[in-house]
């Protein structure tokens, strides 16, 4: 008895001795650009670093392909430009990884005089918006263009004056004295009076459709007013920028970089997802994660379990992974609050590939287009070295989303490949009416495309493709919280979905990795030379 006894123990402390070798130091889940950038900027500081992702692909929402017949223009289905002024850590972080920035043709869209706009079939120039030829039923003083009428309801209805937005946009009310921030679009405009069709006028003519309905009304009704516009950082970059090799280069080269400064102590495990954490002596927590398998894009969950045990776990990871998790802690109310304060939107975009551009030429060369039918916006992507021209013949969101999902999976396959990124002959056909349309051409006369790719941002883990805030959702609080949202346990959340203003930006990613890296005693990246 004594001797099995001592061989029990002997098994034990050789289990817990080899437990504790290969605890790691910090767990960090998903290889996105915040979870990359957080092992990046840890990279030398001699721990034990494991990140784990999902999928079978790091990246997250920066998600770059190329098509076979232009192998040098990549297809951004997610995040495709920056701000240089704004996105301050993205050009930092891009320089320092050796990264190009070259300016984003389009800029942020609708730059007036390379657009044609294509409204309850009428074609009109932005400079004729609020005109006679304007093909909405407004009232005489709702004839304007719709940023001015905009910025008149903003300053007519709410005391929202712009001084200090941080603060007074949790302070300013609407005339009846309700805080904006406990309303929605919907809620602030029905206020106003304005016309049906003045509502539909304002939402047809801005580029996106989220914000304008449930969400926060704070992203589109207290426009700043005049004489309180942002003075202009000067960066000595375009004002739109883009990475010529694909937004995917950030988080890419982040886990490169990571990966090579460590082989032996920094890991990165695809295929696994976490859906446990217990926590155990000594301060340890076991992580439970399910493995995965990706086929052509789909990710299939197994009954296959692995285990780890961490002193520290970030959670990089969207709103539904994390409310997926199990720890007793994650049940607390107010941690569930925070986490739902933000709606996720659905999104899409289309590439096509043609042997030329058919969209140019004539006596305008009109490179951006935007309408109220479901493609919404067209960008001239580019003409490729190999001579074909790639156009970015979709970028939707909220409401039109579905319409492209469904014909993703009607008729047949005209890619290149068989994976999440396929193109249908019904979305070409569809895509083709609608455009054919706006150009005011025989859709007989489109030629045929050579490849398509798409992506539809409505699954696990995403969800959207990018989040809004509810209505009562106070940023600054959501996101201080949420860092580190119970102060007992080593548990951390940095994602872009809580990152304040400019949640579901890369930007916001860094800026919510950098408020973790704080208690690590790691300096704010804009600190450091």
């Amino acid at each position: 008895m004594m001797i099995l006894k001592g061989l029990l123990y002997l098994a034990w402390f050789v289990f817990e001795q080899s437990k504790g070798n290969n605890v790691e130091d910090i767990t960090i889940i998903g290889a996105g650009i915040g979870g990359s950038y957080t092992g990046w900027r840890l990279r030398n500081k001699g721990l034990k670093i494991g990140i784990y992702e999902y999928s079978d692909r790091v990246g997250g929402r920066m998600f770059s392909k190329f098509f076979p017949d232009a192998p040098d223009l990549p297809v951004d289905f997610g995040a495709m430009r920056l701000r240089p002024e704004d996105h301050v850590r993205m050009i930092k972080a891009g320089r320092e990884l050796g990264l190009t920035f070259v300016p984003f043709p389009e800029g942020g869209g609708r730059i007036p005089e390379r657009t044609l706009l294509y409204m309850r079939n009428t074609h009109l120039r932005i400079f004729e918006l609020g005109g006679p030829r304007t093909p909405y039923s407004l009232r005489p003083e709702e004839s304007r263009n719709p940023d001015d009428l905009s910025r008149l309801l903003s300053e007519t209805y709410s005391n929202y004056n712009g001084t200090n937005p941080n603060v007074e946009l949790f302070t300013a009310t609407t005339i009846d004295g309700v805080p904006l921030y406990l309303q929605s679009y919907t809620d602030v405009i029905q206020k106003t009076g304005i016309s049906l069709e003045a509502r539909r006028y304002i939402k047809d003519n801005n580029l996106f459709q989220s914000g304008f309905g449930p969400e926060q009304c704070l992203e589109n009704f207290p426009n700043a007013r005049r004489g309180f516009e942002n003075i202009p950082i000067q960066t000595g970059l375009p004002p739109f920028v883009t990475v010529p090799t694909g937004m995917n280069s950030f988080p890419a080269e982040f886990m490169r970089q990571f990966l090579l400064s460590n082989p032996i102590r920094h890991t990165l495990t695809m295929n696994r997802q976490l859906v446990k954490v217990l926590k155990k002596n000594k301060g340890l927590y076991q992580l439970k994660f399910r493995e995965t398998i990706s086929i052509n894009g789909l990710i299939i969950p197994t009954n296959k379990y692995c285990y780890v045990y961490s002193r520290n776990v970030i959670l990089s990871i969207p709103k539904v992974p994390v409310q997926k998790i199990q720890m007793p802690q994650f049940s607390n109310p107010q941690f569930l609050s925070a986490l739902d304060s933000v709606l996720d939107v659905q999104s899409s975009k289309i590439f096509l590939i043609y042997n030329y551009p058919w969209w140019l030429g004539g006596s305008h060369n009109f490179t951006f287009t935007h309408s109220d039918l479901p493609y919404r916006q067209s960008y001239n992507w580019g003409i490729s070295r190999t001579g074909k021209a790639v156009l970015l013949i979709s970028y939707t969101d909220t409401h039109d989303v579905p319409f492209w999902s469904r014909l993703q999976n009607t008729g047949n396959i005209i890619s290149k490949r068989y994976d999440e990124t396929r193109v249908t002959d019904e979305v070409v056909k569809q895509a083709h009416l609608q455009l054919s349309r706006v150009y005011n051409r025989h859709v007989n006369s489109i030629p045929d495309p050579i490849d398509g790719m798409m992506f539809v941002w409505n699954k696990y883990p995403y969800n959207g493709g990018w989040v809004g805030w509810k209505p009562g959702s106070r940023w600054y609080d959501i996101k201080r919280y949420l860092t580190r949202p119970f102060l007992q346990e080593n548990i951390y959340i940095n994602h872009g979905y809580w990152g304040a203003e400019h949640n579901g930006w890369g930007e916001s990613s860094l800026e919510a990795a950098d408020d973790v890296l704080s208690f690590f005693n790691i300096p704010s990246y804009l600190q450091t030379n």
